[in-house]
């Protein structure tokens, strides 16, 4: 057992987003190990009013789960969605999506996500 009391605030994550967006690590799958098979990787990512990440999919997936504020998520199905505090999203393997912070609120989101994240140069807003 491993027991992780504050995740890495100095990490230099390589996403695309738009506006201010603070990742917290909590637990990195080692990189020789088979995250979509062996486990995920565990984050929280704090986004500043409005921000939001770009379009982009997990090969094994992602679960989101608002901790605090006034989160949003969307796809082409589906369109905008807000998320009030609470809420747990689960993404499918290989869906494009994109999620953050309602315009105007923050929001804090615990992501979970199995696979490398593959991003577009889209932004959806």
């Amino acid at each position: 057992m491993q027991v992780i009391e504050e995740g890495d605030k100095n990490v230099v994550y390589g996403g695309r987003f738009t506006g201010t967006v603070t990742l917290e690590m909590l637990n990195a799958t080692p990189p020789e190990i088979d995250s979509n098979v062996d486990g995920p990787d565990t984050a929280l990512v704090h986004f500043a009013e409005g921000a939001v990440t770009f379009w982009h999919s997990h090969p094994g997936g992602q679960q989101l789960f608002v901790v605090s504020g006034d989160a949003r998520v969307g796809t082409e199905a589906d369109g905008e969605v807000p998320l009030p505090t609470g809420t747990l999203v689960v993404c499918p393997a290989d869906e494009p999506h994109w999620h953050g912070a309602m315009p105007g609120r923050d929001t804090t989101l615990l992501a979970i996500t199995w696979g490398t994240t593959e991003w577009t140069d889209r932004s959806p807003v």
